[in-house]
Parts: C-alpha cells; sequence; structure tokens
C-alpha cells in the first residue's frame, strides 16, 4: 500500500501484519504524526479517484444523503460538492481517527447554501447510523485496512437504501512504492522490502467482488483507474516519499538514509513520467503538470 487515504484509515490491528517499519508504532500515533501533511502526502493520488468516484455514483439531488465512509480529510465529500454546489443534498463524513476528522472539519463547511455535513469518529466495521440511511456510499481506500474487511462491508450494505450505490475502492499497483523498494535494494539488497500493512488479496480485483457481493450486494461492477502519484516535479514527489520513508520506514542510520535519498531520485527521475491534471473537480479549475509514478485503483461499483 501507498501512503494516500488508505494509509490515513489504519484501522487495523497491528498485530494482524508484519509491518517493516515500525512495529510499535499505533494507529493513532501515525495519524497524529502524519494527518498535518494528509494531502501533500497523498501525492494528489486519492483526490484523483474521488473525482473519478464522482463520475461513478448516480447524480445527488436534494433528496440525497451521502456516506463519506473512512473519509480521511473529506476529499470524496469536498469533490461531491465541488460537482454539485447547489444541490441540497445532505453528507456524513466519518473516519476511525479523530485527526482525520478534525482535518474534514476544517476543510469542509458545516453547511453551505445548500448542502448539510456531519462529521464524527465512527469505525468502519461498526457504524451507528440506523438501516437504509444513505442513497449514495463512499469508500476510498479504506476497506482495506479495516479489522474486518467482511464486517466493514456489511455495514455499507446495512446502511444503504435500497436502489443505493456505494463506491469501494482498492489498489491493483502503486508505482511510486516500486521506486521505494528499487532505492531500498540499492542500499541494503538483503533486507526486506517495506511495505504497508495490506494483505495481497486486497489487491486483486476478484477479492473485492467477493467481498461486496459476501456482505449481499448482488449487483457489483469491477473497474480501474489510473492516476497518479505525483507533484510538480520528480524531485519533489521523491521528497514527499523520503518523508514518508523517514516517517514510517526502518530506523536506519543518517549514513544510510543519505544513501537511500539518492538512490531513490535516481530511480525516480528514471520512472517518472510527466501528466496534465486538474487541481480538483471545481468548475473552472486550472489543469497543472506534473511529474510522478501511476498507479491503478480497483474500483467496485455496488448497487442495492
Amino acid at each position: 500500500m501507498l501512503v494516500s487515504n488508505a494509509l490515513y484509515h489504519l484501522n487495523y490491528n497491528s498485530e494482524d501484519f508484519i509491518i517493516m517499519s515500525q512495529p510499535n508504532m499505533n494507529s493513532s500515533e501515525m495519524f497524529e504524526m502524519l494527518a498535518s501533511t494528509y494531502e501533500a502526502a497523498t501525492g494528489g493520488c486519492t483526490r484523483e479517484v474521488a473525482m473519478h468516484l464522482i463520475d461513478m455514483l448516480p447524480a445527488v439531488d436534494s433528496n440525497s444523503v451521502v456516506l463519506d465512509n473512512a473519509c480521511g480529510n473529506g476529499i470524496a465529500a469536498q469533490e461531491l460538492l465541488y460537482r454539485y454546489p447547489d444541490t441540497p443534498l445532505k453528507a456524513a463524513c466519518v473516519d476511525n481517527a479523530k485527526p482525520m476528522v478534525d482535518l474534514a472539519r476544517r476543510a469542509l463547511p458545516a453547511s453551505t447554501s445548500a448542502a448539510t455535513l456531519s462529521f464524527d469518529v465512527m469505525d468502519g466495521v461498526n457504524l451507528t447510523f440506523p438501516d437504509e440511511r444513505f442513497t449514495h456510499s463512499i469508500t476510498n481506500m479504506g476497506i482495506m485496512f479495516f479489522s474486518d474487511g467482511e464486517k466493514g462491508a456489511a455495514e455499507i450494505y446495512r446502511t444503504l437504501k435500497p436502489g443505493g450505490t456505494a463506491v469501494v475502492t482498492t489498489w491493483k499497483s502503486t508505482g511510486h512504492m516500486a521506486v521505494v523498494h528499487e532505492a531500498q535494494k540499492a542500499v541494503k539488497p538483503d533486507d526486506p522490502l517495506f511495505r504497508w500493512p495490506v494483505a495481497d488479496e486486497w489487491f486483486d480485483a476478484s477479492h473485492m467482488k467477493k467481498i461486496m457481493e459476501g456482505a449481499g450486494f448482488k449487483d457489483v461492477e469491477m473497474h480501474e483507474k489510473t492516476v497518479y502519484y505525483a507533484s510538480k516535479t520528480a524531485e519533489e514527489t521523491c521528497g514527499y516519499m523520503l518523508g514518508m520513508w523517514k516517517n514510517m520506514g526502518p530506523k536506519w542510520t543518517d549514513e544510510e538514509n543519505k544513501e537511500f535519498a539518492k538512490q531513490l531520485n535516481l530511480a525516480g527521475k528514471k520512472a517518472a513520467v510527466k501528466v496534465q491534471r486538474p487541481l480538483n473537480g471545481q468548475k473552472g479549475a486550472g489543469v497543472v503538470e506534473v511529474e510522478g509514478f501511476p498507479c491503478v485503483a480497483l474500483v467496485a461499483v455496488a448497487k442495492k
């Protein structure tokens, strides 16, 4: 897994996975440490996914009630408001990590001239909403970090109205982590590769489809979306990756980390591609050139 929304949605039990970095750091400590740099640390890739998810959902109207589940800093809800600025919808933003909910609350107004939003600390495997509450449900890069993915999917199903649509995402591939691994191997070729605490099965579309169908969804379509972990230049992008490494990676010496930074830039410049992307989904938003690494999202569109 990459340093993206999923990193900040760590609802897992750290004993369930082998973490190559700091096994004694719990999820709350991770959130507190990383929340303030959330958007930059994602390399923009999860916002790209969120923009795509708004396209995949049915249009909202005045009767719509939307769940932004494992919301991080509220990117999905924000993109929804960008797309429908004048629609009096209701949306609930929830995350298991209080720092993320606090970020979402600061980033988004509780009410606009049209929409009304709420913000709550809530575990995705134990949503406290009543049955059949939402018309639209978004879980962007969170379910693979839930302590129980099957239970999380069941909660998405339970809280969705009949006829409603849920979009749920995970990753198929993460290009920037391949660059991290290349740099790591150049410095310490015999060390185990750094990895996020995500079971390998979550990188398989058939697993996501099985989980959603097991929750009760009869109509599940799987899609892929290529996005980019990127910033203005390859060097700047690698700088964010280096920050991730220093925070989350193995405890190396200063000299080893210095050599890692050198190798990361070499590998990054070799692998980086330039693309054009909008800053966000707001009407009239600027389009900028960025340089970084492709990541492929798996998107489940599930109808109840």
